[in-house]
């Protein structure tokens, strides 16, 4: 990165069960969707993309997070996708693919889970890091 690029912030979420993914998952999108700031939420396949469109359907219990599931542009405040492309133009975005999201966009905060639920998980969680780190991001843990 050159000093003209602004650095990418990396919020890195401990989780140790399953459901704490789910909930820091919706706490963050509520809260961006509250403040009218667009985020994109980066999954790895359609299985993934599926689950959390039907799970912000149903969160909170009662009334729904608005979003849009697509791999196409689009101006929703809340875009899940499966493509490694900044569909709605987001300035953050929360990766839950096992692969660090390095694309081309103006980010300014990335976040994703230093997942404690399996060795493997905690595996992908630390060469995540490592490639965040070496591409020159700034990192935090939550």
């Amino acid at each position: 990165m050159d000093n003209s690029t602004p650095l990418i912030r990396i919020v890195f979420f401990q989780v140790r069960q399953p459901s704490a993914k789910l909930d820091r998952l919706i706490e963050v999108a509520t809260a961006h969707f509250e403040r009218k700031e667009q985020l994109l939420i980066a999954a790895e396949d359609e299985k993934a993309v599926h689950y959390i469109d039907e799970l912000f359907w149903k969160s909170p219990p009662t009334s729904f997070l608005p979003h849009l599931a697509s791999d196409e542009p689009t101006s929703s405040l809340i875009a899940i996708t499966r493509t490694k492309k900044n569909i709605n133009h987001a300035r953050f975005a929360f990766n839950l693919c096992p692969t660090p999201l390095l694309i081309e966009g103006s980010f300014r905060v990335i976040y994703d889970f230093e997942d404690l639920t399996s060795p493997a998980k905690q595996q992908l969680s630390a060469l995540r890091f490592d490639a965040y780190k070496k591409a020159g991001c700034l990192i935090e843990a939550r």
